[in-house]
């Protein structure tokens, strides 16, 4: 029998070894390699990010102005065209035309990670924000 301490560094190493494999492995989730599709906001975030293969994306009715930083009433839309940049890391938004109700806002470009199977934009004191999840990956 072995005595009781080397059984503790043996289940030490153990979980130590389970841990390490856990970090390196599936846990952060899936990684996606394109950003093509259906993005809905989630938690009490509103709208819908629509990405198209033909290089296009519409966002309707959201609960965010990401060329703002700050909340909108459900009703930010905005259509553009996007590419994958930084070692196909992170999708490029070129805001191409964009408004929050019936004001015009000024169009220009984000690029955020996509990778995980979320996309979130935020302002720069990370304080508001809204976040999408891909739910479908053929738009039409």
């Amino acid at each position: 029998m072995k005595p009781r301490s080397s059984r503790r560094r043996n289940w030490t190493a153990a979980n130590i070894t389970i841990a390490a494999i856990l970090a390196l492995t599936g846990c952060a989730g899936p990684q996606i390699t394109s950003p093509v599709g259906e993005w809905v906001a989630i938690e009490d975030d509103h709208g819908t990010l629509s990405i198209r293969s033909d290089g296009t994306f519409t966002i309707t009715d959201a609960s965010y102005n990401p060329l703002e930083d700050r909340d909108a009433d459900n009703d930010f839309t905005a259509t553009g065209a996007w590419r994958i940049v930084r070692d196909d890391a992170e999708v490029l938004f070129d805001f191409e035309e964009a408004s929050e109700g019936n004001w015009d806002v000024e169009p220009s470009g984000i690029a955020v990670p996509f990778r995980s199977g979320t996309i979130r934009f935020h302002d720069p004191d990370d304080v508001l924000d809204i976040e999408f999840r891909l739910v479908d990956e053929t738009p039409e």
